[in-house]
């Protein structure tokens, strides 16, 4: 149980009578404080867990029960291979509606009976919640003909079964019929996908308890779900829905740094000068009629208006951090509408040169990766890795497949797990070189390809991007010689190294899916537990553009390790290849 230390506190002890002051302050009139001694923690270690509402303050947290909600494999309905060990908060449910909030069996509860009209609505809530309805006074649905949307049509009218809106709510034929149909044709790596796919399908989700990944989840629910994250409630203003700014919520950080190398690039300098100006920034003009000084994210990934913001991006389509030949027929389509928005302000030949410099850093950076993924990939498969993949608790397939292992690439058996299956790509609980390798290709390849896409020259190179994998390549050429520095000694001189049990578990390793997955059901993976077909399973990408990709790999030698092709694109001009350079 832990202490109190009762604290006297005096103010203004100063000068030479500061001991008066305390001997007058210690009397029985003295008022005492009880602080909580946080600096002695042997006096919670190993606590058994309580209710978090029992009032005690743990040090760092440890003893107070973990909360987790629902239990595993005993989720809400959702869409996705692996939602059987999707761990959810209660807050989750308004950011997935339709899943969480609005389904009987896990509506919040709600002490007003009755059904009630807009009137009446405005009226409650000028009282309970007036920044709604300010707000909903400004909107186009306060002032809709012949009739306003009101909060009845949104929410409906029975106080006893209030729905949170969806985007499909929004979406229906008699209002924003033709958005909700454009959203929906984006696909892996789209708003449309972001939620069931990224985080009912992803590793790093499945994995961690809820709270580890909360912001993961608040982030990729909100834009599939919900029509709301981009146009704000209750205004729902287009206007406000055309500036750079509201992407920043999500777009922004270290693995997905756009809102950075857009704001300091030369695109985001012109917007942040003249933005406040209505003669270049004109808001009230609809996306289609346009003519900035200088584009916002939505003007050229949101081209005239459209809701598949994929059309104008390039995660998951081979076009932007992955090495593909950009010159071949099958991507000049997608080349050609991008170069069309450089159009705008450009010349063409200007736009695909600096596309065409965007590209050659991004395969200077995945040639570097190689190299970097090379040093480690060679330390598992000689067994010197320190620790090894099964020297570390389940992951989260509940077997024990190196974290840097891509399935579809990397079938050596060293690596563990069978054809295909990949490992988590996570950062924690795995050898300081395979984190670096992670960050080097999710942090710092992702500067690279981002400040080139976005013209900030500084993060593509000097700040993290190319000269940051340089860092983390030195680091680990560096642990790689120790390790193997290390090995050899031990052989030497007949030393057989025990891995440390701190690596297998812990009291937050402990709460990973993989170690439940082993414990509850031995013998069984994920991948047999959850045997239904997924997003990656459904959602295919062009027979033709999975015919090229193939080919490019075996080209490329990535499955018998073959050396790359470099600068050799049919839309290479310009650019020198290596047998030119040498």
């Amino acid at each position: 149980m832990g202490k109190f230390l009762k604290v006297t506190l005096a103010s203004a002890l100063l000068g030479c009578g500061a001991m008066g002051v305390v001997g007058n302050l210690m009397t029985k009139e003295a008022k005492a404080v009880e602080i909580i001694t946080h600096w002695v923690p042997h006096e919670v270690y190993g606590q058994i867990g309580e209710p978090d509402n029992n009032g005690k303050v743990f040090f760092s947290g440890l003893g107070a029960k973990y909360m987790g909600y629902p239990k595993h494999e005993n989720p809400p309905a959702y869409p996705g291979k692996y939602s059987k060990f999707w761990r959810t908060l209660p807050a989750y449910r308004y950011y997935i509606p339709d899943y969480m909030y609005n389904r009987d069996e896990v509506r919040p509860s709600n002490p007003i009976k009755g059904t009630f009209q807009l009137e009446q609505c405005i009226a409650c809530h000028s009282v309970m919640t007036p920044g709604i309805v300010r707000d909903y006074k400004k909107s186009a649905h306060s002032r809709a003909e012949p009739s306003p949307t009101g909060c009845d049509t949104c929410h409906g009218n029975n106080h006893q079964k209030l729905t949170m809106p969806s985007s499909k709510a929004c979406g229906t034929s008699e209002c924003h019929e033709t958005q909700y149909s454009e959203q929906g044709q984006g696909g892996i790596g789209s708003h449309a996908s972001c939620s069931s796919f990224a985080q009912v399908e992803c590793a790093w989700s499945i994995e961690r308890p809820p709270g580890d990944t909360a912001g993961c989840t608040f982030c990729h629910t909100s834009p599939e779900e919900r029509c709301s994250t981009c146009h704000q409630r209750h205004q729902f203003d287009p206007k406000i829905a055309r500036k750079s700014e509201q992407c920043k919520t999500c777009h922004w950080g270290k693995d997905h740094r756009d809102w950075e190398a857009y704001d300091i690039g030369l695109h985001g300098t012109v917007y942040q000068i003249n933005k406040w100006d209505p003669k270049q920034f004109d808001w009230t003009k609809k996306l289609a009629d346009a003519d900035y000084v200088g584009p916002t994210c939505q003007y050229c990934h949101m081209r005239g208006g459209h809701h598949n913001v994929q059309r104008f991006g390039t995660v998951y389509t081979s076009m932007g951090m992955s090495m593909a030949d950009r010159g071949a027929p099958i991507w000049k389509e997608k080349r050609d509408r991008w170069a069309s928005v450089c159009d705008d302000c450009h010349s063409p030949r200007f736009a695909r040169e600096n596309l065409q410099a965007m590209d050659e850093a991004v395969k200077d950076a995945g040639l570097k990766y190689r190299e970097t993924f090379q040093v480690a990939a060679d330390l598992v498969k000689d067994g010197v890795a320190d620790p090894m993949p099964k020297d570390l608790c389940p992951d989260w397939s509940g077997q024990h497949v190196w974290s840097l292992k891509i399935g579809a690439y990397h079938d050596d058996p060293a690596f563990g797990g069978k054809a295909g299956e990949s490992g988590e790509f996570r950062m924690s609980n795995v050898s300081d070189i395979e984190r670096l390798c992670f960050e080097s290709v999710g942090y710092f390849q992702t500067y690279i390809f981002k400040g080139m896409a976005h013209g900030s020259w500084n993060d593509a190179t000097y700040n993290d991007g190319s000269f940051g994998m340089d860092r983390w390549l030195v680091n680990i050429k560096q642990d790689a010689t120790q390790a193997r520095r290390l090995a050899a000694l031990e052989k030497k001189v007949g030393v057989t190294w025990v891995p440390e049990s701190y690596w297998k578990t812990g009291e937050w390793l402990d709460q990973l899916t993989g170690p439940y997955i082993v414990k509850n059901h031995p013998g069984k993976t994920i991948f047999d537990l959850c045997p239904d077909p997924g997003w990656l399973d459904t959602h295919h990408a062009p027979a033709e553009e999975v015919e090229y990709i193939n080919r490019k790999i075996k080209e490329l030698g990535m499955k018998d390790g073959g050396k790359p092709h470099y600068g050799e694109g049919k839309d290479d001009k310009g650019a020198r290849s290596m047998k030119e350079m040498h």
